[in-house]
C-alpha cells in the first residue's frame, strides 16, 4: 500500500483572504509570511524517504516545493493532471476533472510507489483525499480541503492531518 504525503502550496492572498482565485491563475505568487510555515513542513518531510515527489506546474506550487527542495534535497516533477480545477479557464467539468485525478492515482499505484509526496491545489487535494479513503469523489467533496500548512498523511484508507501553521 502506497503511503501519501500530500500538501497544498505555500499561502498566496487569496488563500489567505478567502477570495477567489483570478480566472487565469497559473502564475499567482506565494506570500513572503507564508514561507516559514512551508520551512516547517519541510524539516518534517526531510526525514520522509520517498519514492516519488510530484507537484502542479502552477507557479505557486513551484515556488513551494523550490522551498522544500532546499530543504530537504527532494525533487519534484510536475504533472498537468494534478493542476487546479478551473471550471472558467477551461471550460472543464468535475466528470473530466475527477477522471485526471482517478488517472493520475491509477499510474501512481501501478508503478508500486511506497511514500508519494504531492504538492498541489485545494480541489485536487479533495479529489485525492476522497479517492484514497473512500474511493469515490462527488461533488460535495470539492471544498474538503485543508488550508495551505497542512500535511495530509494518507495510508490504508486512514488519514493523519499535521498541522504546520
Amino acid at each position: 500500500m502506497t503511503k501519501y504525503y500530500i500538501f497544498r502550496h505555500g499561502e498566496t492572498y487569496n488563500s489567505k483572504n478567502r477570495t477567489n482565485y483570478p480566472i487565469n491563475n497559473f502564475e499567482v505568487k506565494i506570500l513572503p509570511e507564508g514561507i516559514p510555515v512551508i520551512k516547517k513542513l519541510a524539516t518534517y518531510l526531510k526525514e520522509v524517504k520517498s519514492d516519488f515527489n510530484v507537484s502542479s506546474e502552477y507557479l505557486r506550487c513551484k515556488q513551494t516545493t523550490e522551498i522544500v527542495t532546499k530543504i530537504t534535497g527532494k525533487n519534484f516533477e510536475t504533472d498537468s493532471r494534478i493542476n487546479e480545477f478551473s471550471r472558467k479557464l477551461a471550460q472543464e467539468s468535475f466528470e473530466i476533472f475527477s477522471e485526471r485525478i482517478r488517472n493520475f492515482l491509477d499510474e501512481l499505484n501501478s508503478k508500486n510507489n511506497k511514500t508519494v509526496i504531492i504538492c498541489t491545489h485545494g480541489a485536487v487535494i479533495a479529489g485525492l483525499k476522497s479517492y484514497l479513503l473512500k474511493n469515490t469523489f462527488e461533488r460535495d467533496d470539492l471544498i474538503d480541503y485543508p488550508r495551505p500548512g497542512v500535511l495530509l498523511k494518507i495510508e490504508d484508507r486512514k488519514i493523519e492531518t499535521i498541522d504546520f501553521r
